[in-house]
């Protein structure tokens, strides 16, 4: 998998491309995980019980969570999907149902980006750097992905969030900083 056909795919899908690509190759060490490789887990999704109830393939490793102010490794089942097309069909399922503030910012990635922090069940990821990570994601892809322009258009989505009140203010700062340090 690459970035670009990873956001190719993820355009028919509601979701915003560019914020599941950085989110994806965050998760997944750049498509070279084993998640991703034996399973095609682009994001981390678990398998909750009714999952597995159901008989839905799911997939076993070990993985690192942040509880109670430390790091631990733990078994984690999660969802397995045959393709990559599979895991982006539930992929914007979930983040339509769970997420609902990352899908309603599928038309700009800082809100989509802050959003994962307000699920129904609460953040999607433990790791308390995770937004961090997401924005170094953001800057890596932009030139990729989003093309000539790509400062302006970082710009652009950043003053839409803004303006929608979607950024924490530890977000907004994070995301002027990133900004700043690419010159957008």
């Amino acid at each position: 998998m690459d970035a670009q056909r990873l956001f190719t795919l993820a355009q028919a899908r509601g979701v915003n491309a560019f914020a599941t690509v950085c989110q994806s190759a965050l998760e997944t060490g750049y498509w070279n995980s084993r998640l991703w490789e034996d399973a095609k887990n682009g994001a981390g999704i678990k398998a909750p019980a009714a999952w597995v109830r159901a008989g839905k393939p799911v997939y076993r490793v070990v993985s690192r969570e942040f509880s109670g102010g430390q790091w631990t490794e733990r078994e984690s089942v999660f969802r397995a999907y045959p393709s990559a097309e599979g895991f982006l069909a539930d992929y914007a399922a979930k983040i339509r149902s769970d997420y609902p503030y990352s899908w309603e910012s599928a038309d700009n990635w800082p809100g989509y980006f802050a959003g994962l922090y307000r699920g129904r069940w609460g953040a999607w990821a433990t790791d308390p750097g995770y937004f961090g990570k997401l924005l170094k994601m953001a800057v890596k892809f932009a030139p990729e992905l989003l093309g000539a322009g790509w400062q302006g258009r970082m710009r652009l989505a950043f003053s839409l969030a803004l303006d929608r009140g979607s950024l924490e203010m530890w977000q907004r700062g994070m995301v002027a900083n990133a900004l700043k340090e690419v010159g957008a």
